[in-house]
């Protein structure tokens, strides 16, 4: 299998010089390499899957000589040349300082915009102020016990987040959780749907006649260090309140901002139910169980969606 070439900046300027009967191609989204791209690049995104038979269409001799290049300072060129070594070709270049570098060195450009700064999106809120748009938002659960398990949403009826001293800062903000909105997705349909919320929402479990909401203050929402636009982005820490309980809680959430101004907001975590006082089936308070045991924790899914709100201290990333 021949080897692939990693290349300078110097290299890549000269490469179709050198290698007159070559190529060069932009591994980036087409949206991206409209916008900008190499003199003579051809553009295939390698996040396709169709990109191996794309570029056999592009490239249908397997001896071509290839320059391949991304965005910089990324795995999108390297991996690009991997794919298509293992489709036959022989000669695999990747330029993995990529468009960043070239630009930075004040070489030629192509496409609708090649001068303003390559900015990444930012993972940070755009405004300082966001209110809950609560039909967008649900909270989905899952809970088992040693035989089968059931899982559920339930809506939320308020929530903000506040950024007062800018985006990159730490913020706080307030959810309510409807407890008269919870759901069994499994149950749908079945008789047995209205027995099982019905035990839910008694005095057995989250007593929602006496409690029929639960709260989350959040009192920290920070930046991680370094987030980024696929994983958690920062740290929530805040007093949680279900039925007469509060208590702690703490968890990494990620933030994701949307095209319309809104932002996304989601996490995954696990909590010990039996902490604010639901320990109906727990065999910590209980014994002698049998088919009536519940595991203590239950798994929360949470998905939701804030609209950015115009205010004079709304705060631009």
């Amino acid at each position: 299998m021949e080897q692939i070439q990693a290349v300078s900046l110097d290299e890549a300027r000269h490469f179709l010089e050198e290698h007159p009967d070559g190529m060069i191609i932009d591994v980036l989204t087409p949206e991206f390499h409209a916008m900008r791209h190499i003199p003579h690049a051809v553009g295939v995104c390698v996040f396709e899957t169709a990109f191996q038979d794309k570029m056999k269409n592009v490239a249908p001799s397997k001896s071509t000589p290839l320059l391949l290049y991304g965005a910089g300072q990324s795995l999108d060129s390297r991996i690009a040349a991997e794919k298509l070594q293992r489709e036959g070709y022989t000669q695999l270049f990747y330029f993995e300082d990529g468009l960043e570098a070239w630009q930075e060195a004040g070489l030629p450009l192509e496409g609708q915009d090649v001068t303003s700064p390559l900015r990444e999106e930012s993972p940070l809120p755009r405004f300082s102020r966001y209110r809950l748009d609560v039909e967008k938002s649900v909270i989905r659960w899952e809970g088992r016990n040693s035989a089968h398990g059931h899982d559920g949403s339930v809506s939320l009826s308020y929530g903000e987040l506040r950024f007062p001293d800018g985006p990159n800062k730490p913020g706080q903000g307030l959810l309510t959780v409807d407890m008269t909105t919870i759901r069994c997705r499994d149950l749908e349909g079945s008789p047995l749907m209205p027995v099982l919320i019905a035990h839910l929402e008694s005095m057995d479990f989250f007593d929602v006649t006496v409690y029929p909401a639960a709260q989350l203050n959040i009192e920290d929402l920070s930046p991680l260090p370094e987030p980024t636009l696929t994983g958690y982005t920062h740290y929530l820490r805040g007093k949680l309140r279900i039925l007469r309980t509060e208590k702690d809680i703490e968890c990494n959430v990620s933030l994701r901002n949307q095209e319309d101004g809104g932002l996304g907001l989601t996490c995954q975590l696990t909590m010990d139910r039996t902490l604010w006082g639901v320990h109906y089936g727990s065999a910590r308070y209980y014994r002698f169980l049998g088919m009536h045991g519940v595991d203590d924790m239950v798994a929360l899914n949470v998905n939701l969606v804030f609209q950015g709100q115009e205010t004079s201290e709304s705060v631009r990333a």
